[in-house]
């Protein structure tokens, strides 16, 4: 099965209003942001009643702003704007993503200065949102 998270086509049928959970864990800042509104408006039409959802997502300035490929970082009211139009909103906090971030030297770009963890890993700043769906 093959199907677009932004537009719900391609779901088998009766998906819809089934999830009690729904994880994005890195998902939502590798959207471009105009398809933002339509996987928000998806993941809310295969959630449950009552479904919890929880976004893992970059906040700006944890990439260099030179970096090109860098993800669609947010603040946190442009996250609270775009999730609370489906979800009722319980909590965003400050996060941090942690990953294998090596120094290269010559690197085109240099990353900001994040603290690292016990395990030598980038603490890169994030939000972590929680919500519910009505219902």
């Amino acid at each position: 099965m093959q199907a677009d998270i932004t537009d719900f086509a391609g779901y088998p049928a009766r998906s819809e209003g089934r999830f009690a959970t729904v994880l994005d864990s890195t998902l939502f800042h590798s959207l471009p942001v105009e398809d933002r509104d339509g996987y928000l408006r998806s993941v809310h039409r295969a959630a449950a009643p009552g479904a919890c959802y929880y976004v893992l997502v970059f906040a700006k300035g944890a990439f260099p702003a030179e970096f090109e490929a860098r993800p669609n970082e947010v603040d946190e009211d442009e996250l609270r704007d775009a999730v609370s139009k489906y979800w009722e909103i319980d909590e965003i906090r400050p996060a941090f993503i942690h990953a294998n971030v090596p120094q290269v030297p010559g690197a085109p770009f240099e990353m900001p200065p994040h603290p690292r963890d016990e395990k030598g890993r980038m603490m890169l700043p994030a939000y972590l949102l929680s919500a519910h769906k009505a219902g």
